[in-house]
């Protein structure tokens, strides 16, 4: 539907009015969004709304039809709003794998949340420990093992690593590879 692109623009540019704004969380709220055009009317809530609509957001991060509205839901919630604390749960089942992400692409986005979750708040232990697993995993394709690698080091507080982007690798065994899970393995060593 245009009037949902037409929001988005807006909620880029941060020219969407309280009223959209409005309107978009009502028709997501109350279904009438049509399914083409539910990922951009959740895209306009992402950019230009905030927590107070978390419930709105929440109830699609399982969207086993449509992986891909739960992977904005969870990248609404974990990076745009700073909400990953609330959403552990669904974090760390992303993280390890849900079967119904058949291509990864909640997990994508799962682990550069869980990067900065470590590096924002410190912990679970637990979410390193699945990253470090993902790393060390030799049946993990290697751009899965260096996104988990950057996460990692972006939860250490190294800032070269912290982008998201496959473009900035690190390779699997390279000395910097070793040395960021070395820190990880030391920092959470027996924490649960």
């Amino acid at each position: 539907m245009a009037e949902f692109t037409e929001m988005l623009s807006k909620a880029k540019s941060g020219a969407l009015t309280v009223r959209e704004l409005g309107v978009a969380v009502e028709a997501i709220s109350e279904g009438r969004v049509k399914r083409g055009d539910l990922y951009t009317a959740l895209h306009v809530v992402g950019l230009a709304g905030s927590p107070t609509q978390a419930q709105v957001v929440r109830k699609y991060l399982h969207v086993p039809t449509d992986p891909m509205l739960s992977r904005l839901a969870l990248q609404v919630l974990g990076d745009y709003w700073g909400m990953s604390s609330e959403v552990l749960p669904e974090l760390r089942s992303f993280l390890v794998g849900v079967d119904w992400d058949v291509d990864g692409d909640v997990r994508d986005i799962a682990i550069p949340i869980a990067g900065r979750h470590l590096r924002k708040i410190g912990g679970p232990a637990e979410l390193a420990k699945i990253l470090m697993e993902i790393a060390d995993d030799g049946n993990e394709l290697d751009l899965v093992r260096e996104a988990a690698l950057r996460a990692l080091a972006a939860g250490l507080g190294d800032s070269l690593l912290e982008t998201s982007s496959p473009a900035v690798r690190v390779r699997i065994g390279s000395a910097q590879a070793v040395n960021v899970l070395a820190r990880a393995g030391k920092r959470y060593a027996g924490s649960s």
